[in-house]
């Protein structure tokens, strides 16, 4: 994060400060000459990377409070922007601050209009900082940054006046309901205490005259005042500066306010310039004065610091997941190592294994050879039992075929009928070794004219005898199916003969 530094602008210079978390630290005070802006110049141009927040102190100050329409979007920005033109006309140093809705009528909304008035005490300080292109986060007002502790006041109420000191002078600032309506500064070149107090009495006095004739507040109610002095001033104050009928007096201690916003130096006197520019730190309004063009450049650094902290977070996320995928590459690593121990260790045993039996005269390759085919052999062994017992099977759930007769044999490949490749193509191995189960069967004689039933009855036979590793094909069926063949019921003798078929059952071995 880069340093911020702090700009406390009067009538007659200007006094950086070094913002640090237990306070500003006073670095340079520039006096309102040429001179001065050549060294402010110099300083602004050796702390480049500073973001610099201006604070201005200055008499020339307008507030005005309206109503507008209650609108929104680009409707309300241009009915504001009409209305700072209309009443700060020739500055570009102005704001609107929402008061919230009145509760009449069509219930507008409440704006406070707040320029400055002294463009002429501030544009040259401004014209430096555009000419070394300074990073302006805000140009802010005493008033605005006052506003940020009248919550936080013992003396807090509907409508009180706070009388403050600086360098610049004496600032009265009216809140109504805990939100700014004006501000004026009275310049003051003493700080001794029986003049401070007399000077309050005195502008109490003209802006109670004031707010009654506003009807702001009624005649016969004393007006709140809020004295921010310092503890060694509230005798001579309280002395100077009693109550009467128009006003009421209540002292709140600017170095105690100071220790609770973590001031580590307190004021040492009634001037709390240092007090004032902690707070705008520690609660910087959302309200500046500063157009777009002079925080151009802090726009800028605000772009490039988002990239980089969105770079940043890329770049974590990147080294997670390369984390993660060196650990998983350590994990793979120790496994494949762990296999290649697994490997070893089975290579090993088996080499001892070996070197234990006793000496053939034959090699590895041709006794693998040797194997296979006995394995061969010993499957062709097994004889025509599986196929007869599976054929039984079917039979079972068939009562209608009777058989007449069956064969069978074992083929290599090339011994049977050249017409059963189509069914060797469909499920069994071509050029391998099948057991084959040649069938002749019957259906009963009271089915002779039914083909319909013929041929679903051989159909549900052979599904039943058809497996994933046996085929099955159809090698005659009861009756010819063929185009210009006569369809016949009987022999030449005229007896009905039972409907006879063949099937061929195939199973690799």
């Amino acid at each position: 994060m880069p340093a911020r530094r702090l700009l406390f602008v009067n009538a007659t210079r200007v006094t950086a400060y070094h913002w640090l978390p237990s306070g500003p630290k006073e670095e340079a005070s520039f006096a309102a000459n040429e001179p001065g802006l050549s060294a402010f110049r110099d300083y602004l141009r050796e702390r480049s990377a500073s973001l610099f927040y201006l604070l201005a102190d200055l008499a020339e100050e307008g507030f005005q409070v309206d109503e507008l329409p209650h609108v929104q979007g680009n409707d309300r920005r241009e009915l504001i922007k009409r209305k700072l033109a209309q009443y700060y006309y020739g500055t570009p140093l102005s704001l609107a601050l929402s008061l919230g809705r009145s509760k009449k009528g069509r219930r507008d909304e409440k704006f406070l209009f707040a320029g400055l008035l002294g463009v002429s005490q501030i544009e040259p300080w401004l014209q430096a900082m555009r000419e070394t292109e300074a990073r302006l986060a805000g140009i802010h007002s005493m008033p605005f940054v006052i506003a940020a502790l009248v919550g936080k006041l013992p003396a807090a109420t509907e409508r009180i006046l706070v009388i403050s000191a600086s360098s610049a002078g004496l600032r009265q600032s009216f809140f109504e309901n805990g939100q700014l309506r004006f501000s004026r500064l009275t310049a003051m070149a003493t700080d001794r205490s029986d003049l401070i107090a007399t000077t309050c009495a005195s502008e109490a006095g003209k802006i109670y005259q004031y707010l009654a004739g506003q009807r702001l507040i009624s005649r016969d109610q004393p007006l709140q005042v809020l004295v921010l002095a310092h503890d060694g001033q509230r005798a001579d104050l309280t002395r100077n500066l009693p109550d009467t009928p128009e006003r009421q007096v209540q002292f709140a201690d600017i170095g105690e306010l100071a220790r609770r916003q973590g001031l580590a130096e307190p004021p040492a006197d009634a001037r709390g310039d240092r007090f004032y520019l902690h707070l705008l730190m520690r609660q910087t309004p959302h309200q500046q004065f500063a157009p777009a063009e002079d925080r151009r450049f802090y726009r800028l650094w605000q772009a490039r610091h988002a990239l980089t902290i969105v770079s940043a977070t890329v770049f974590g996320a990147c080294l997670l997941l390369a984390g993660g995928q060196m650990l998983r590459l350590s994990e793979l690593s120790d496994r494949n190592a762990q296999v290649r121990l697994d490997v070893e260790t089975g290579q090993r045993r088996y080499d001892d294994l070996m070197r234990g039996l006793p000496p053939i005269d034959i090699s590895r390759d041709s006794l693998r050879d040797l194997t296979d085919r006995y394995r061969v052999l010993a499957r062709r062994s097994a004889g025509p039992e599986p196929l007869l017992r599976h054929l039984g099977h079917a039979l079972d759930q068939a009562p209608r075929v009777e058989l007449t007769r069956v064969d069978w044999r074992l083929d290599d490949g090339g011994a049977h009928d050249p017409r059963a490749d189509a069914a060797q193509s469909q499920g069994a191995t071509k050029g391998g070794s099948h057991a084959l189960l040649d069938i002749q069967a019957r259906l009963p004689a009271a089915m002779a004219l039914d083909h319909r039933g013929q041929i679903e009855a051989v159909n549900a036979f052979t599904g039943l005898l058809s497996t994933g590793e046996i085929q099955v094909r159809v090698i005659s069926r009861p009756f010819e199916q063929e185009s210009g063949k006569a369809i016949r019921s009987s022999d030449a003798t005229g007896e009905i003969e039972p409907p006879k078929f063949n099937l061929r059952v195939m199973q690799a071995l």
